[in-house]
């Protein structure tokens, strides 16, 4: 500890905590499979494009996939390419594992123009070590890069509302980033840095944060790096991608709880004691010292950055619990500030809240349970570790900044450690894998399924299998050619040989699954 903290006094603790994020990120990172829904939709449409060279378009298989900007893709595309690895899942989460260290990286830089160097080393491990960015680390999706973008932009900002010498490279720099933000996740991250901005002028009672970032040059800027895709998008699809993106995704979400993702106001605020854990623990003891210290600069870009985004998505009906990730770097701040101000001394929030994490791992055991799933010796170690870590939370409270982000980092890598390597583990989770490998043993032959329609299966098997139901498979067979299938039935047709039968657990559908499957030579 002493040495770290020597570290950290020496400028050294923004180096220091990437290494606490990228060892956060680690566990599970390559072993994990190909998660159902959003991580294979994303990942299989950057691989086409890859494949393709179209880069403009944006497709799963042979369906468009216009829900989101095709920034992500880019990135993804461009990692599977330098990887030289674009079958592995793991090329496509490094676009996330990056954004997760940018996100360190510039809320540390945040919380230097207000905090001492120990305080801001804290605020970067709480968010780093948090339970939701760990998560979205281990995942191709777009919100932790979302989040870097966000995090970038709040550093200007500040800089901005502080009026610290915004240089006119910094200033279009702010602008460039906007521009990125849009193309990662449309309009999700302008809202988040316009509200901290129009926040900003109000309460300075001027514009001066907004002409500060030369809002003229800074538009055309903004328009030359974002225009072009959205006009050629446009072009491409005859106007589909904004009847799909803007409709059917935004619009829809705002109107009413989308994909059954629904939840009344209040729930983000129950689900942070956990989503941000293990910094909730400090959080929960800060927020009397928060609200005594309203009136400090830090804490002022703090809840201007957190308390307008927040309120919109608990207004909002679609509730999914990473919504709310962009607000997570002010959070950070908040306990920063309050460690430096040494105002955790309640211990009683702390423990109450670190019981969460413990919550979590029983509901692991209790559904593994119900599932018929053993877990494994290592996850009842990790499980020890977790409750440990609390007690060294508690103690490093009030030790002072350096000793808590060590105590935070330590319990955010256990949580890590022990949920994602038993996850990736749990075989009968993941029913994909076996079916892929039976397709892979024929390649030459087509691939049908019934019963089983997860798009994990389309990234394991390249777009190559087919979906469709028993009664299309079966007149299927009576065509000439080699067929590999896999139907819910036991009794074979006719004229082919068994191969074995699958069954695990249908994520997507949340139920048991059993396929048989057979090859027509």
């Amino acid at each position: 500890m002493d040495w770290i903290a020597h570290q950290v006094a020496k400028g050294r603790g923004l180096g220091l905590a990437l290494l606490v994020m990228l060892a956060l990120a680690l566990p599970g990172f390559f072993s994990l499979p190909p998660l159902d829904r959003d991580e294979v939709l994303f990942s299989q449409a950057s691989r086409q494009m890859l494949a393709s060279g179209d880069w403009v378009d944006i497709r799963f298989g042979e369906a468009p996939r216009y829900k989101k900007p095709v920034g992500i893709y880019w990135m993804q595309a461009a990692a599977a390419a330098v990887t030289g690895q674009p079958d592995q899942i793991w090329s496509y989460r490094l676009v996330s594992l990056l954004g997760a260290l940018l996100a360190v990286g510039f809320t540390h830089a945040t919380a230097r123009l207000y905090l001492g160097r120990e305080a801001a080393f804290l605020a970067a491990v709480a968010l780093g070590a948090s339970l939701m960015l760990g998560a979205e680390a281990h995942l191709a999706k777009t919100d932790a890069m979302l989040l870097a973008s966000v995090a970038m932009g709040q550093y200007l900002l500040a800089r901005s509302g502080r009026d610290l010498g915004l240089s006119w490279a910094r200033a279009m720099g702010f602008w460039a980033v906007l521009a990125a933000s849009t193309l990662i996740k449309g309009p999700i991250g302008p809202m988040v840095l316009g509200l901290t901005l129009a926040g900003q002028c109000l309460v300075a009672r001027n514009f001066a944060p907004l002409v500060r970032l030369r809002p003229v040059a800074g538009l055309v800027l903004f328009g030359a790096l974002a225009a072009p895709w959205f006009v050629a998008i446009s072009v491409v699809s005859n106007g589909a991608f904004w009847g799909a993106s803007l409709g059917a995704d935004m619009f829809e979400k705002m109107g009413s709880a989308q994909e059954k993702h629904g939840a009344p106001p209040g729930s983000y605020l129950a689900a942070i004691w956990l989503t941000f854990w293990p910094a909730a623990m400090p959080l929960a003891a800060s927020l009397p010292a928060i609200w005594a210290g309203r009136r400090q600069a830090v804490v002022k870009f703090a809840l201007l950055s957190l308390l307008p985004t927040w309120v919109i998505f608990e207004i909002l009906p679609t509730k999914l619990v990473h919504y709310t990730l962009p607000t997570y770097p002010a959070l950070a701040l908040l306990v920063g500030y309050a460690a430096q101000s040494g105002a955790l001394r309640r211990i009683w929030p702390m423990a109450l809240v670190g019981l969460f994490p413990l919550g979590l791992l029983a509901a692991f055991v209790w559904q593994a349970g119900l599932l018929g799933f053993a877990m494994p010796l290592a996850f009842w170690i990790g499980a020890v570790a977790v409750t440990t870590s609390l007690g060294f939370i508690l103690w490093a409270a009030r030790a002072g900044s350096v000793k808590l982000a060590i105590a935070l980092a330590a319990g955010g890598w256990a949580l890590n450690a022990t949920v994602y390597p038993t996850l990736a583990g749990l075989d009968a989770l993941w029913p994909a894998r076996p079916l892929a490998a039976w397709a892979a043993r024929y390649p030459d032959c087509s691939f049908r399924v019934a019963g089983f329609a997860e798009p994990s299966l389309v990234y394991l098997t390249n777009a190559r299998v087919q979906f469709q139901t028993q009664e299309q498979i079966m007149a299927a067979l009576s065509e000439p050619g080699c067929q590999v299938v896999a139907l819910p039935v036991t009794m074979p047709p006719s004229g082919v040989q068994d191969l074995g039968r699958v069954s695990g657990f249908d994520l997507g559908r949340g139920r048991q699954m059993g396929l048989s499957v057979w090859l027509k030579p």
